[in-house]
């Protein structure tokens, strides 16, 4: 069966950040990224879509992919306010100058799309709440500006609510993670065509309570599946993304394992899956 992973991180392992950071500092270490595609391959992954990396990584991910008969799609690194979310894996701009130096540098890079930090993540180790900071739609819809100016689709990492609502009002492509989207964002993903891969696995493969908290967890998984199956229903475009390269995500299995928890939903990602292959 083929398969597409609508978001992951070919430079991480699924094991340990910092690990994988140290390879790839000095330069893209392409064994790590030959064995990371073979194991796409392998897991019948055919269309990869990168969240992007700050070590040139998913670039040469890119050149290589066609060797594994692997369609790959990556926004080089992602945009940052710089303060907020996404130092990880991507660059910070001060203001609307700095931004659209970054997306030339994208362009430069070979990008395919813009990828855009919206929120911060889940707090896995406390009551699940989101870290940090969220740019305000206003901010948003001028970065979406930018790149659309520059012929880009915008990918947002985002998480919270409202912070899901700003982004769709400002004109973002797709959702990722989208925990917390209520039943308003969900109207809206369903009145713009909005894209929403909300990377399941990364909380379903950690419920054992080994690293974070299983309650938290679990609370987190039940609140997503039950918005997901709302938003299903309603006919929003879901794609199949696990976020591999997370922890306990491995690349090609954690498609496969994103696609089945969504099965078991009742979720069907192909419609989403196909706009996520044209648009970005």
């Amino acid at each position: 069966m083929s398969l597409i992973e609508a978001h992951g991180h070919i430079m991480a392992n699924g094991v340990s950040y910092a690990q994988a950071a140290a390879l790839h500092r000095d330069a893209p270490d392409e064994a790590a990224v030959r064995a990371a595609l073979a194991q796409v391959r392998d897991c019948g992954v055919t269309f990869f879509r990168d969240g992007g990396d700050k070590f040139g990584v998913s670039q040469l991910a890119k050149t290589l992919a066609p060797e594994y008969g692997i369609i790959y799609r990556t926004p080089v690194f992602i945009l940052h306010r710089e303060g907020f979310y996404g130092s990880m894996y991507g660059f910070g701009y001060r203001d609307m100058t700095g931004a659209r130096a970054l997306i030339a540098e994208a362009r430069r890079g070979g990008a395919d799309f813009i990828k855009i930090a919206v929120s911060g993540m889940l707090d896995f180790d406390g009551d699940g709440g989101v870290t940090g900071p969220a740019l305000p739609q206003g901010e948003i819809a001028e970065l979406v500006k930018l790149a659309n100016g520059e012929g880009f689709a915008v990918m947002a990492h985002c998480n919270g609510a409202e912070n899901v609502k700003n982004a769709l009002l400002a004109g973002v492509s797709s959702i990722e993670h989208g925990f917390y989207t209520d039943a308003d964002g969900v109207a809206l993903m369903k009145e713009t065509g909005a894209v929403w891969v909300p990377t399941c696995v990364t909380v379903a493969n950690n419920l054992d309570g080994s690293r974070f908290p299983a309650a938290t967890m679990r609370g987190i998984l039940e609140k997503h599946a039950e918005t997901l199956k709302y938003a299903a229903k309603r006919g929003v475009l879901i794609g199949n993304g696990s976020d591999s390269g997370a922890y306990n995500v491995p690349h090609g299995r954690g498609a496969a394992d994103e696609a089945a928890f969504l099965a078991s939903l009742g979720v069907d990602t192909g419609a989403g899956d196909a706009k996520i292959a044209e648009v970005f």
